[in-house]
């Protein structure tokens, strides 16, 4: 007679262990012990096809291990055995199988390498790879098998980001997961992390095959008119450090985080120069000089006006901690708030050395001065190689034209 439920829940435990047999032809062998302790095991009893010995395996704990399960198993066991497959090898090669994959490393553990490699390089994206795998990846592929990530994979990281109208924010996110990725592949070949990276075992990068959300990023293209830089010169509804801050952005035309985390060891008011050195420039990896900023009386007053605001001995803007310097994206908020109570057309941060760009042109500044007012980087062969001029008395007579329009400007 088959094995029951009932029978099951009505065994009593005694003095010793007893069996309760179960009669199916299909499962012989099968059955369930009950220990003098109230336990119940199902187990299986065959006869091994390697060694021709009586053997014992045991099926799962009642009722942790239903007997519609146990059943299950033995049945899979007993065909097995029809094939010479002793279940115990079948239960040894599935456990090596379970530590073999377990010990494969995953995408987590793809990405804590990449960013240690971006963080080796010095690179600012660094941080922000690590946020946009714990907030959009982790909890999607984090624990799988790099190896195992497929196409399919990715889209579902990506697919809930385009799908609340963060596009451009889900490119983003897939360029990070295709860097991460391609790292994966190439690792094992870098002398940096020879032997100090487990192999992932890639063959391909399963996020080459998708689809960018949007066809072609939008590029930046808003610049302030001559009275819109009248008008944030004198806007309400903004902290007096970040309008500082937005001033200097368009009195200088240097890059928001070049701004924002200045010191002022950089600062020579007595020579009128502001030195950014070549580690906080954005091509920091190729420079090797720093980049020379002019300053005139203009810009002295608002760094004044700073050193009273924020009134820190090493930042020109202190985070709220004091222990660094401020971060962009609180500027960010900052100025959208701003616009919206000045009712002026929004732009960001960095629009204001666009704006510098534009503005400094149609008042007669010519282009390759403009640039290298603003440390762009330089990549003809003449000025690589060859020009060794600083360019600082051309670049402080064009920062005065500049500062004497600017004030000019918003004095009117």
């Amino acid at each position: 007679m088959a094995l029951t439920d009932r029978q099951i829940k009505n065994a009593k435990p005694r003095d010793t262990v007893y069996r309760l047999r179960d009669r199916n032809s299909v499962t012989k062998g099968f059955g369930m012990t009950v220990a003098p302790a109230g336990s119940k095991t199902f187990f299986l009893n065959y006869t091994s096809p390697s060694t021709n010995r009586r053997q014992q395996i045991n099926l799962g704990r009642y009722p942790g291990t239903s007997l519609k399960d146990a059943r299950e198993k033995a049945r899979v066991y007993r065909e097995g055995l029809t094939s010479g497959i002793d279940p115990k090898d079948k239960i040894r090669a599935e456990r090596d199988q379970k530590l073999e994959q377990a010990a494969r490393p995953n995408v987590e553990t793809l990405f804590e390498a990449y960013v240690a490699d971006l963080e080796m390089d010095g690179k600012r994206s660094a941080k922000e790879v690590a946020r946009i795998f714990n907030k959009h990846i982790k909890d999607f592929i984090g624990k799988t098998v790099a190896a195992e990530v497929t196409t399919d994979g990715v889209l579902d990281v990506l697919a809930p980001i385009v799908q609340r109208g963060s596009r451009v924010h889900a490119d983003n996110v897939r360029a990070y997961m295709r860097a991460a990725f391609e790292f994966g592949l190439h690792a094992h070949a870098s002398t940096r992390w020879r032997g100090r990276l487990p192999r992932f075992g890639l063959l391909v990068n399963p996020v080459a095959n998708t689809k960018k959300a949007v066809r072609r990023k939008p590029v930046g293209q808003r610049a302030l008119s001559t009275e819109e830089v009248r008008q944030v010169w004198h806007g309400k509804g903004i902290s007096l450090p970040s309008h500082l801050a937005l001033k200097l952005l368009l009195a200088t035309g240097q890059r928001v985080e070049e701004v924002l985390q200045s010191n002022w060891a950089e600062i020579d008011l007595t020579d009128k120069v502001w030195t950014i050195p070549a580690t906080r420039r954005k091509n920091r990896h190729d420079a090797t000089e720093p980049h020379i900023v002019p300053l005139t009386s203009f810009h002295i007053e608002l760094l004044e006006l700073v050193q009273s605001a924020t009134n820190h001995t090493e930042w020109l803007f202190p985070h709220q901690n004091g222990q660094e310097p401020r971060k962009a994206d609180a500027l960010y908020q900052a100025i959208k708030r701003f616009c919206r109570s000045n009712e002026i057309k929004p732009f960001a941060p960095r629009d204001c050395r666009r704006t510098f760009k534009t503005l400094t042109g149609s008042i007669g500044i010519d282009l390759e001065l403009r640039n290298r007012m603003q440390g762009h980087a330089m990549t003809d062969v003449g000025s690589i190689h060859y020009d060794r001029w600083s360019y600082l008395p051309e670049k402080r007579e064009a920062m005065e034209k500049w500062t004497d329009w600017l004030k000019s400007t918003v004095d009117s």
